[in-house]
């Protein structure tokens, strides 16, 4: 585990030194060249194709956060992954759904076609682009980012507080969904709504497994108290044998 945390807090700085180096590439890239198929999908659209491909890895990692959340809570993967692991992971993935997202959203600025300003991704709805579902990405930006902060303010916030919060990533996940179908220029090629279907099946089939899962745990814990000389037994209370 302790390798896994050091691993965990010096990542986050050889990713943003990678997204950073993508962009600086993509900026270096010459505005003429050779006409040929490669370079008319190259440098003049480069940001937007990076914007693009960010936004389904954010997706994808939002995605798996979610199922280990739901696979932490409701133990399916007991018995081949190391539940401590699974929450360390989910952790994990959270704080670069959180970076790989800003990235989708800043690199759009670099756009030269896009025309983006920085108040048109960061204020929900005021883009001039498909107002409404770009403003959804941004709820769901701001989302992640509380998310992903109430891992370091567990201690502070509570228990209670603290489920709530992750009870959003649903809403989150609906909302990225949402985004990316409405927003995404790319939505109506076979393969993104190939992953756009994949995804929502998956979260649907965890998020059941979760509340069978749950109802499971109840119905047992319900067997357990009223069972003869269970803890709720009325013979065991009054101390008389069952």
């Amino acid at each position: 585990m302790t390798t896994f945390r050091l691993a965990r807090g010096g990542f986050p700085w050889l990713v943003a030194l990678f997204l950073g180096g993508l962009v600086a590439a993509g900026a270096n890239v010459p505005d003429q060249l050779p006409n040929t198929e490669v370079a008319h999908l190259g440098s003049s659209h480069l940001y937007w194709y990076m914007g693009r491909a960010s936004g389904f890895i954010a997706f994808s990692l939002l995605l798996a956060s979610l199922v280990l959340g739901l696979a932490v809570s409701s133990r399916v993967f007991d018995g081949l992954l190391v539940r401590p692991w699974v929450y360390e992971m989910h952790q994990f993935l959270s704080l670069y759904v959180l970076v790989v997202t800003v990235f989708h959203a800043l690199i759009f600025l670099l756009d030269p076609y896009a025309l983006f300003r920085l108040e048109d991704l960061m204020i929900p709805f005021a883009s001039t682009y498909r107002p409404a579902a770009v403003g959804t990405g941004t709820i769901v930006l701001y989302g992640i980012i509380v998310v992903s902060l109430s891992f370091y303010l567990r201690q502070f916030i509570g228990q209670r507080v603290w489920r709530l919060l992750h009870y959003l990533t649903f809403a989150l996940f609906f909302g990225a969904l949402v985004h990316g179908v409405w927003a995404g220029t790319d939505t109506r090629e076979p393969l993104a709504q190939v992953c756009y279907l994949v995804a929502g099946l998956t979260a649907l089939f965890f998020t059941f497994f979760r509340i069978l899962a749950s109802r499971r745990a109840t119905v047992t814990r319900a067997a357990e108290r009223t069972r003869p000389g269970g803890p709720l037994d009325g013979s065991t209370r009054r101390g008389l044998p069952g």
